[in-house]
């Protein structure tokens, strides 16, 4: 794929299951994110400032990733099979997070999936949310 713009026709998302195993969800997806880096700062004002200054402390907090969509039944690649476990073991392994946006830039993070939501509306399909707590990643 070209440089430049790209469409959301043009973005795969894998995310882990339950047992460790990778399962691409794009089809599953409706809306994700953001993927979002934010440099911690500190406030470092001086009694003769007169603005408030923030300096950077060296570390990066990734937030959480919020995944949305249909709710599938399917096994093994569904949404329902996929997100069913939120994580609550802290000695538990991390669960892989992978979105390639257009012509390759990958994102790639490890993590907790916190939550798992199944939201049923009258008149509307059965949905759910997953939200995603990402300790570590990288762009590519």
């Amino acid at each position: 794929m070209a440089a430049g713009k790209h469409g959301s026709s043009e973005i795969t998302i894998a995310y882990d299951d339950a047992s460790g195993a990778p399962q691409t969800i794009t089809c599953a997806v409706l809306t994700m994110g953001p993927i979002k880096l934010t440099s911690g700062m500190q406030t470092a004002t001086a009694y003769c400032d007169s603005i408030e200054k923030q300096l950077p402390t060296g570390m990066t907090k990734i937030e959480q990733v919020t995944l949305t969509g249909f709710w599938d039944t399917t096994p093994t690649t569904g949404s329902h099979a996929v997100f069913k476990a939120p994580d609550t073991n802290p000695q538990g392994a991390t669960r892989t997070l992978t979105v390639m946006f257009g012509d390759a830039k990958t994102w790639a993070s490890e993590g907790f999936q916190m939550s798992y939501a199944v939201i049923g509306k009258v008149g509307s399909l059965t949905e759910f949310e997953a939200v995603l707590q990402q300790n570590s990643g990288a762009w590519s």
